[in-house]
């Protein structure tokens, strides 16, 4: 009785308050052909980096629509879920995640670094997460830079409770130097059987991450299983609990996870949750002049429910949820360049990228 009620109550809570956003938008078609594309980078005012899970990566002109393929030396697996994910450029430097088979098909979510020199980028690995699994799901993986370090969002690959073990990646926010090199004031340093490179622990798979402009705190959005996708604040040592909690969810075959208990003391609490899952993707704090009204709002694109929300996230809490777009397909990744233009990717066999503008 006690889920009951607790699955009654989210129901209403987080998936009957939406509201369309009032605005018309227009949609360019910036790149066709994509082969299931998964990432998006801001390069400059003019240019994108887009991966696509086959392992190729593309800058493209987001002025006259020309797409020019960047030639690497990675050796990606698409497998499964996995292959080339994330992509972000900063200082020069361009950072990818990516599913990398590292020993009689066992594949772990790798990071390389590179600098783009023309059309091509020679990259080094600065991080491959442990121990290197069979499991073809839940790779995570979004990349982010908060205070000159490198945070990564690794999966838990389907393996359930080893999420609260520290001597694992699965499920975790992993913290570096921008080299690669592990920082001394992580929480786990020198801790017995720990991995030094976990910054928090207890997630499922989480596939966005964004620093907001107005608390420099780092945000993530997570996969729950049927019921419980969420979005929440990264807590240096936090923990959200998976899998003795499913934050309101059941397993897919309608079976309760640990107690049925959405959250247990001494958990962090996600700020919003959604029931049944949405497949939450990627997010950002909306910063810029052409949705001016939009400044500081969360955009956050969805998979399963293929739309585009905002999120009037003000002092710890969503006041509001609008929906400003849907029907366009799986939003893989939502990006905003310096001037505040808006492009979203269409993650399936033809892929596509696009911008939004206002009518």
């Amino acid at each position: 009785m006690k889920y009951i009620k607790i699955l009654f109550f989210n129901i209403l809570l987080f998936y009957g308050s939406y509201i369309h956003a009032d605005s018309n938008f227009v949609h360019t078609e910036l790149a066709d052909k994509l082969y299931k594309p998964w990432g998006i980078a801001v390069l400059d005012d003019d240019h994108l980096l887009v991966t696509q899970k086959s392992g190729k990566l593309f800058k493209i002109n987001i002025r006259n629509k020309t797409k020019t393929e960047i030639d690497h030396n990675l050796i990606v697996s698409e497998y499964g879920q996995g292959g080339l994910l994330d992509v972000l450029y900063y200082n020069e430097k361009v950072y990818v995640s990516y599913a990398e088979e590292r020993d009689d098909e066992k594949y772990s979510t790798s990071v390389a670094k590179g600098e783009l020199k023309g059309n091509s980028i020679s990259f080094i690995n600065i991080f491959q997460s442990e121990p290197p699994i069979k499991s073809k799901i839940h790779f995570g993986s979004r990349l982010e830079i908060k205070d000159d370090h490198l945070f990564i969002t690794v999966g838990e690959r389907q393996t359930g409770k080893l999420t609260q073990k520290i001597d694992n990646h699965f499920g975790k926010i992993i913290r570096l130097h921008l080299d690669g090199s592990i920082p001394l004031d992580n929480p786990y340093v020198d801790q017995e059987n720990g991995l030094n490179e976990i910054y928090m622990i207890g997630l499922r798979n989480p596939q966005g991450m964004a620093v907001s402009p107005i608390d420099n705190e780092l945000y993530i959005t997570n996969h729950g299983p049927k019921g419980g996708d969420f979005f929440g604040k990264v807590i240096e040592k936090g923990n959200y609990g998976w899998d003795d909690v499913a934050w309101g969810g059941t397993d897919y075959d309608g079976t309760i996870i640990g107690d049925g208990s959405a959250w247990l003391p001494g958990l962090v609490k996600p700020i919003y949750r959604w029931i049944p899952s949405i497949a939450v993707s990627d997010i950002f704090f909306y910063e810029g002049d052409e949705f001016s009204e939009w400044q500081g709002d969360v955009l956050l694109s969805s998979l399963k429910v293929q739309r585009l929300f905002k999120l009037d996230y003000e002092d710890g809490k969503v006041r509001d949820v609008s929906i400003i777009f849907e029907r366009k397909g799986r939003l893989r990744d939502v990006e905003v360049n310096n001037l505040g233009e808006i492009f979203y990717i269409v993650d399936d066999s033809k892929g596509s990228l696009w911008q939004l503008q206002k009518s």
